[in-house]
């Protein structure tokens, strides 16, 4: 195995990247650089480089997951059908290969907000994820008095605002962006944690901490602050609608699915129409107390 140049914890994983430099992530990744604590799992990732081969290729759609006797590939292209990078390797993908097109991966990724290469290490967190039940998700994640919590939805609905709105209010906010949920044990019996990551939105929320995942709001605007519960079908159907899974192979998707049916039948959820003032911190509160 090649000395690593970059190692990096998330959600209780440490990713080893070879043959990348220090500054290769955005500084959004500094609280998430190796500090030596213990990790319950590991994931090698042998970046390859421009790889001339990715310029012979072409893909329909954005994205292309295909796995076949535990293979994997994971290939994405641009709006012209180029191949820009190529991330194979076998479940449970405890080691992964990535490489890239010699001149489309910079044009599309240069200006990226967190760094060139943090495509690299999403791409990574996600297929690890996969076998271990657990899931990225655009979301917010806050830790009310010890209790994690996600505020979800899709794009418009508030996540920035709310995450503004608690850390007003003194309560953390572990992202504004993409929480990441793994499942875990507690004294109470089987259950899920929420953790913080390196991709924040326009707050630039960024905690490397976790909490256990007590409960999932699925939020929208409204004129007063209200929480209503939803049916299990409802629910899967919304968290369907943010996780964080642009390639819809079954190979993919059928774990998937289990997985958002699991922390739907574990988690308790709900929606939450919240008008944008400090009073929703407080429904929140008294909503978490009530269980």
């Amino acid at each position: 195995m090649p000395d690593p140049q970059l190692i990096c914890d998330l959600a209780d994983i440490r990713f080893i990247f070879s043959a990348l430099p220090p500054d290769a992530f955005s500084s959004f990744f500094k609280p998430f650089l190796f500090q030596g604590g213990a990790v319950s799992g590991s994931c090698f990732v042998e970046v390859g480089g421009a790889s001339p081969e990715l310029c012979a290729l072409r893909a329909k759609g954005a994205w292309n997951f295909s796995q076949r006797g535990g293979a994997a590939c994971l290939l994405g292209a641009n709006p012209a059908g180029e191949v820009m990078w190529r991330m194979t390797g076998e479940s449970p993908f405890g080691r992964l290969r990535f490489e890239w097109h010699p001149t489309a991966f910079e044009a599309m990724y240069r200006n990226e907000a967190y760094g060139m290469y943090g495509i690299i290490a999403i791409l990574a967190l996600v297929l690890r994820l996969l076998p271990l039940g657990g899931l990225v998700m655009h979301g917010s994640a806050q830790v009310v008095d010890g209790q994690g919590i996600i505020c979800t939805g899709p794009s418009g609905r508030g996540k920035s605002t709310i995450s503004r709105l608690f850390h007003g209010c003194g309560v953390p906010v572990l992202t504004d962006e993409r929480p990441i949920v793994r499942p875990c044990t507690s004294p109470e019996g089987p259950g899920f944690r929420v953790y913080g990551s390196p991709w924040p939105s326009l707050g630039g929320f960024v905690m490397n901490a976790s909490a256990p995942l007590k409960k999932i709001y699925f939020i929208e605007h409204g004129p007063e602050q209200v929480i209503a519960p939803l049916t299990t079908r409802e629910a899967v159907l919304r968290l369907l609608d943010v996780a964080l899974v642009p390639w819809l192979d079954a190979a993919f998707f059928d774990p998937l699915i289990q997985t958002m049916e699991a922390i739907i039948r574990t988690v308790p959820h709900a929606v939450l129409r919240f008008r944008p003032d400090a009073t929703v911190v407080e429904a929140v509160r008294r909503d978490l107390a009530a269980f």
